[in-house]
């Protein structure tokens, strides 16, 4: 037997559309909840659907966006009507009703190994998703259920559990060094970490380098707070789902260029963008048999071409993908 939400049922049949032509495709929202195929979750679904313009199934049942026109068919039948009136009525049906909240389900994550879309799960028999955004032009992360957008979040629920950072992510070659002042081994460290990093869950990333602060979003970039020892301010960034860098703001003036060039190599230096703008030296870290190489970007005082004992005002990590020489 199907489980029919009767509740909802008779609330759908006490309304009556106006619209000739809203009569018909509200007969099929009825037949889909007396088969047991929408229940006040689906509701809220074909709601967010169709008013971002897209397409939304259930069992045979279909609601199809052809331009300007809703198609609603139910076994061989089909009817027409306009998406935002339907839609409406639909918020009318469920308006006291709240969709199921899976951001307050204990839900126990699993990797995926993909980068975009880093975490899956399973509840009820839905398969769930985790897709990683454009932060901060969009939410940070967003979850799918059965392959459908479901839910915009800014920060991770706490009752989910996420799972941890693998340990050949976590700990490559024996080389990572935590709880330590940042210094130019801590920052060959992260590089070493992010040239094997494969992941771009910003959280991901913060627990691979050894940071277990809360995350937390700042002017377009994600802060961990509290920020590791010897740092005034650590924050990562990315973009449409990717990691980009790792920016740090040294607390004290101990990290010099010496320290970079000793354990980093010479570097080079990229052309000045404007007469006041920072001196910089970039390193190239690489890794053998890694999927990336990291540039260690690294910003001195702009008055002067920085001497060996230049203080780092800042100091960047970006990864870079390592394409197969042809």
């Amino acid at each position: 037997m199907p489980d029919i939400d009767h509740q909802l049922l008779a609330a759908a049949r006490r309304v009556r559309p106006a619209d000739p032509r809203l009569r018909g495709c509200w007969e099929h929202v009825i037949s889909g909840i007396e088969y047991g195929w929408l229940d006040t979750a689906d509701v809220h679904d074909v709601i967010i659907r169709l008013r971002a313009g897209h397409d939304i199934g259930f069992e045979r049942l279909s609601f199809d966006r052809l331009g300007n026109r809703l198609r609603v068919s139910c076994h061989d039948q089909e009817d027409w009507c306009a998406p935002d009136e339907l839609a409406d009525l639909l918020a009318g049906l469920v308006a006291d009703r709240s969709p199921r909240d899976l951001s307050t389900v204990a839900i126990v994550w699993s990797h995926t190994g993909d980068g975009e879309l880093p975490y899956r799960a399973s509840v009820g028999g839905d398969a769930l998703t985790i897709r990683v955004n454009d932060f901060p032009a969009e939410p940070l992360y967003t979850l799918i259920v059965n392959g459908h957008e479901y839910l915009d979040l800014e920060e991770w629920p706490s009752a989910w559990v996420r799972p941890v950072v693998p340990l050949e992510v976590a700990e490559p070659g024996g080389r990572r060094r935590t709880g330590v002042p940042l210094d130019a081994g801590v920052l060959l460290s992260w590089a070493h970490t992010l040239c094997r990093l494969t992941m771009d869950d910003p959280a991901l990333v913060a627990g691979a380098l050894g940071l277990p602060g809360e995350l937390v979003p700042r002017r377009g970039e994600i802060a961990v707070e509290p920020p590791p020892p010897g740092a005034a301010e650590l924050l990562l960034s990315s973009r449409a789902g990717r990691f980009r860098y790792v920016r740090v703001l040294p607390s004290s003036t101990a990290l010099i260029r010496a320290d970079l060039d000793a354990l980093l190599g010479a570097g080079f230096v990229p052309p000045r963008v404007h007469w006041d703008s920072p001196h910089t030296r970039v390193y190239r870290v690489e890794v053998a048999g890694a999927p990336y190489s990291c540039e260690v970007a690294a910003e001195f005082y702009f008055t002067e071409e920085p001497k060996a004992t230049a203080t780092v005002l800042e100091v960047s990590l970006h990864r870079i993908p390592v394409f197969p020489r042809p």
